[in-house]
């Protein structure tokens, strides 16, 4: 009974001290910062280390495994997005269409105008040359608001963000570019496509860097509904232009233009106008109807791109079209949440204790735990030959978000992480797998409100000048590997 109790009290002291020495690591980062972990062994779910692994956090990009793991069990790998231009082939005789022609626009992220062009090529070719009637563009596959509730005003001007709206050509993007022409030149010119059609102008004076923190400047972007933009502040000379990805904030006109212009160029007289409509949601698309098709890159193919490279517009298209495919209506952002919990639930993954607002991560409404994220990863690794999921993850040193990354950029640990990356401001997420020697671990890694400028020397390990988030990744990540404790 004695020895019993004794090897009882050995192990308590004995996790104690471990837990203490993970703990330690937490030194590591700038002051104030809030950490959450939790590290397994995969093939017996043994606790290797936890921490605050039940505080909801904000999850950022890691969102997206939520939704690539939903998108799998609920769209499938045959998966594609469906533009077509629906009509009624009875209605053309003698190269004239008698009607109103409809282009149904699904959400496809990859879309682009060159794709609007050979659609419009193919409607040509069935012998369409006239319409006596107006054009359709239909943006009924979602409704509801083209930005989640909870992203930051100040990111909406900018491409990382582009709205999320049935309506979707050239990724609701568009790129230009600012330089300094001369080293005389006070104010710096603005490049933007031609073909564009927004109205982008730009009043940005060309400042030294000490004038511009003397004068709390910036360059900074104001925009209205219709796609009108205007740069203004300042900004330092620089030898290659500053390049600029300003998100299309009213889909539908810029769609109208475009495929305005490539009608032209098709030949095409239109008698009518180019309208947005939204018409009687589809649940599928009847063949008949279809005169013109362009189908998207499948669902392996998409997720490979939204995960390794962290793409926001893939991600929250994906989520609008879980939410409409599950409930038969519109997609948006409130189905795709209530569709995703559901779907996840039926394979034993309760996110009733989630805030799910998108599919991306960008909005700052979204609250995650380290052992929900847990759960999902536990079930897409046990998955794997089924979701297929773990190679679309980036991989340390090689590819994806991880090919850089400072926290995991070793020569040791190059091609051992597997792993989606979460960050915003003051967010540095991470979930994934570290293969090690003796065997993958599964780990879930969540680092909210840093402020890399609050560093302080740190007291715990003197030969570290600074504390920083990569450095706690660094040693997080070591001690995994090596199936070792900080000392």
């Amino acid at each position: 009974m004695l020895k019993v109790c004794l090897f009882f009290i050995s192990s308590v002291l004995s996790t104690s001290v471990l837990a203490q020495q993970w703990q330690q690591l937490q030194s590591l980062l700038p002051k104030g910062t809030q950490v959450s972990y939790l590290v397994l062994e995969a093939d017996n779910q043994k606790t290797i280390a936890s921490f605050q692994e039940e505080t909801l956090k904000t999850p950022a990009s890691v969102q997206k495994l939520l939704t690539a793991t939903t998108a799998k069990l609920t769209l499938g790998d045959d998966f594609r997005y469906q533009t077509v231009i629906q009509g009624d082939k009875s209605k053309l005789k003698g190269g004239i269409y008698k009607g109103d022609l409809r282009l149904h626009f699904s959400g496809d992220p990859m879309l682009t105008r060159q794709h609007i062009k050979q659609l419009l090529q193919q409607l040509k070719r069935t012998g369409v040359n006239k319409i006596e009637g107006d054009f359709l563009l239909d943006n009924s596959a979602f409704n509801g608001y083209q930005w989640s509730n909870g992203q930051a005003w100040n990111d909406l001007g900018v491409c990382y963000t582009s709205p999320t709206s049935a309506i979707i050509v050239n990724r609701n993007c568009v790129q230009g570019n600012l330089s300094v022409t001369s080293a005389e030149a006070t104010k710096a010119r603005l490049f933007v496509p031609d073909y564009e059609p927004v109205d982008i102008t730009a009043d940005v004076d060309v400042v030294t860097k000490e004038q511009r923190d003397t004068l709390f400047c910036d360059l900074e972007l104001t925009r209205d509904s219709h796609n009108k933009y205007h740069l203004w502040g300042c900004m330092v000379p620089r030898k290659r232009a500053f390049p600029l990805a300003f998100a299309v904030n009213d889909p539908n006109t810029y769609a109208q233009k475009i495929v305005t212009a490539e009608m032209k160029k098709a030949g095409i007289n239109l008698i009518g106008d180019v309208k947005v409509a939204t018409l009687a949601y589809q649940t599928s698309i009847p063949s008949s109807s279809v005169m013109a098709s362009h189908l998207s890159p499948n669902l392996p193919v998409l997720l490979k791109q939204m995960m390794k490279d962290s793409d926001n517009l893939i991600a929250d298209s994906l989520f609008k079209t879980i939410g409409a495919h599950y409930f038969k209506q519109p997609g948006n952002f409130r189905n795709g949440t209530k569709a995703m919990k559901l779907i996840l639930k039926e394979q034993g993954i309760d996110l009733e204790n989630a805030y799910i607002a998108d599919g991306s991560g960008l909005s700052r409404h979204n609250l995650m735990s380290a052992e929900l994220f847990m759960s999902v990863m536990k079930f897409v690794y046990q998955q794997d030959a089924k979701l297929g999921l773990l190679g679309s993850l980036s991989v340390a040193g090689v590819d994806g978000t991880l090919k850089y990354h400072k926290g995991v950029n070793s020569k040791a640990l190059k091609g051992k992480i597997i792993a989606k990356t979460g960050s915003l401001k003051g967010v540095a997420n991470l979930v994934g797998i570290v293969k090690t020697p003796t065997g993958d671990k599964l780990f879930v890694l969540m680092i909210n409100g840093y402020n890399q400028a609050n560093s302080v020397t740190n007291a715990v390990i003197p030969r570290v000048e600074k504390a920083s988030v990569y450095l706690f990744e660094k040693a997080f990540f070591k001690h995994i590997y090596e199936g070792t404790t900080p000392q």
